[in-house]
């Protein structure tokens, strides 16, 4: 079974589906309540709570763990049981040392290599009429949650609708998306269509605040190599060394435009076109890119 350590979890929680059939009722404590996640807003049924003999490695532990219907896993082990077993979690080396009173063990993280993609379904059939724009409300699988999104490749190449939103604000599963339509006849949209796919990162970048000068110095040699004035070369480099930052290193770094921009909206048309046709690997990749982009900076 795997376990999911919340450090912004107050209590531990096992969900119905982590427990074998023949688990005996008798072991939980039946209790009925409500406990409001990290949101606010957003709850989650509890049925009772049970003690649960946790084995890692060769260390046997115990926790009581509240008895909900579902969760994002099987097991959320939380604030309780890390002060039980005083729990160090080194995310550079991504292991977590866990100890008792008679010995301490380290376990090393099962880190997911893709992200975790999620649909963005229409609640109700939904009739844009022609040179209009409206709001509808949409359903995730996602109890609360501020994300971007990528309109879904199919509906993009059938209909010629225009998505307005950048990033959904999710509450209690659902959310809403505006769509402009530029045509002159009306476009439908069945309940239950895929609009979209947010999609949530499961590994985190590491923001790079570190200059390689040895890149850097590569890169200056090679982009003043051609000055044959020695005097001018020195020059210039001495410039470019001021503001090495700039320059592109091996690592991912990203530059600062200091210059404003701006979207002209009086006695212009609307800034907005169709996209260019691309297939969904290419979509793929430049959604990554951006992604990458927006974290940097």
């Amino acid at each position: 079974m795997k376990v999911m350590m919340d450090t912004g979890a107050n209590r531990s929680f096992i969900s119905i589906k982590a427990l074998d059939p023949s688990y005996g009722k008798q072991f939980i404590n039946k209790s009925h309540s409500r406990v409001i996640l990290a949101d606010g807003y957003t709850s989650l049924s509890v049925f009772g709570t049970m003690n649960l003999f946790i084995v890692m490695d060769d260390m046997s532990t115990s926790i009581k763990a509240l008895f909900v219907k579902e969760l994002c896993a099987n097991c959320i082990l939380g604030m309780d049981f890390i002060h039980k077993y005083r729990l160090i979690i080194n995310t550079e080396e991504q292991i977590v040392s866990i100890s008792d009173n008679y010995k301490c063990i380290t376990l090393k993280f099962d880190i997911n290599k893709g992200d975790i993609r999620y649909p963005v379904r229409l609640i109700n059939n939904v009739r844009i009429p022609p040179k209009r724009t409206v709001t509808v409300p949409v359903s995730v699988e996602l109890s609360s949650a501020k994300v971007l999104f990528r309109p879904c490749f199919k509906l993009q190449q059938r209909l010629p609708i225009f998505m307005l939103n950048s990033s959904l604000t999710i509450n209690h599963h659902t959310s809403s998306i505006s769509f402009h339509n530029p045509t002159t006849y009306s476009c439908l949209l069945p309940k239950g269509n895929i609009l979209e796919t947010i999609t949530i990162p499961t590994l985190s970048f590491k923001r790079n605040s570190i200059i390689d000068h040895r890149s850097v110095n590569n890169n200056i040699t090679n982009l003043t190599r051609h000055i044959d004035n020695p005097e001018q070369q020195d020059r210039v480099e001495t410039l470019l060394n001021q503001f090495a930052k700039l320059l592109g290193t091996s690592k991912l770094t990203i530059a600062t435009n200091v210059k404003s921009h701006a979207i002209k909206t009086l006695d212009h048309p609307r800034p907005v076109s169709k996209p260019y046709y691309s297939t969904p690997s290419e979509q793929e990749e430049m959604y990554k890119m951006i992604q990458e982009l927006l974290h940097f900076g």
